[in-house]
């Protein structure tokens, strides 16, 4: 199923605009009452892009927060604006090319199905990246490439994680962006904030990851849902674990009867504890591949990330 595909249940906002012809007055051009769309709105994607047509706009925060799809030269975009600045930009390419067909998964996370490829339009290093939407047993995974052009020409990276359709990032100044339960942490731990990415699930919830670091200049990660629990992160971890026997039966369980995992070795386990969020993170790895686990209190499990490399 291609993204532009939204379910009717979300009920969100949705604006299109029409054969723009180069204008860049996109008010002007809305086939529906121009005030549903806020007026920065416009403005940002009007001077960010007063070329592109067939716009079509929904909201993931209403007032606040849109993604939208629209052409620009005859080719197809995704984009997530706020009512300050473009957030982030992802030329679509649809159907996956033959080109990285055969650098899907192998080993123990193969037999998916992968669509909706795309690259983000701007590219932070020499390595390329491209992304996909990879289905796997029932769940929906961010599938991404990332070609070493530099390091290792030959080599490629290949990555699933819980699906997101944008990420973006909010640096120092950008505190408040937070949930007010992640910021009380962080004042409380007199943690110092350094920066964070936001990402959007299909649900449109929000996920934040957090860098910070204490005042020896330590660093660490934290993640944080929408409502601001925390569900990972090693600060301050409560216990480490380097074997599956030291684990809640429930997480024993699920290793030991996946026909996936159960053949891999934990590099490092742990527990954190936290008023706002208590949980487990497992780290394991096989024969060049690894994969990191969150589980919650209860030992249920949470989410996943896959890393392995292919040769391209």
């Amino acid at each position: 199923m291609n993204e532009r595909m939204f379910t009717d249940k979300l009920l969100l906002l949705i604006v299109s605009i029409l054969f723009l012809n180069g204008c860049s007055n996109y008010k002007d051009q809305q086939v529906i009452p121009p005030e549903i769309l806020p007026e920065a709105i416009i403005r940002v994607m009007s001077n960010a892009y007063p070329d592109a047509t067939d716009a079509t706009f929904q909201a993931i925060e209403k007032d606040k927060l849109y993604e939208v799809y629209y052409k620009l030269k005859g080719n197809s975009f995704y984009a997530a604006l706020n009512t300050k600045k473009i957030l982030s930009v992802y030329r679509m390419h649809g159907a996956l090319p033959d080109s990285m067909k055969h650098a899907l998964p192998s080993r123990n996370m193969t037999g998916g199905v992968a669509e909706a490829y795309k690259e983000p339009e701007i590219q932070g290093s020499p390595d390329k990246k491209y992304s996909a939407r990879y289905t796997w047993n029932n769940q929906a995974y961010l599938l991404t490439w990332l070609q070493y052009d530099l390091i290792n020409p030959k080599k490629m990276s290949v990555t699933l994680e819980p699906y997101i359709k944008f990420s973006y990032a909010i640096g120092k100044d950008e505190l408040v962006a937070l949930p007010g339960p992640a910021i009380s942490f962080l004042e409380r731990e007199k943690l110092r904030f350094s920066a964070a990415t936001v990402y959007i699930n299909d649900k449109n919830e929000k996920i934040y990851e957090v860098n910070a670091y204490t005042a020896s200049s330590t660093n660490y990660d934290f993640t944080f849902n929408a409502a601001g629990k925390l569900t990972n992160t090693v600060y301050r971890a409560e216990a480490f674990y380097y074997n599956i026997d030291e684990y809640p039966e429930k997480i024993q369980n699920f290793v030991k009867n996946s026909w996936v995992f159960s053949s891999m070795k934990i590099l490092e386990g742990y527990k954190f504890s936290d008023p706002i969020g208590t949980g487990y993170g497992m780290i394991m790895q096989g024969t060049d591949e690894n994969c990191r686990f969150t589980f919650d209190q209860d030992g249920n499990f949470v989410n996943m990330v896959y890393q392995t490399v292919v040769d391209r």
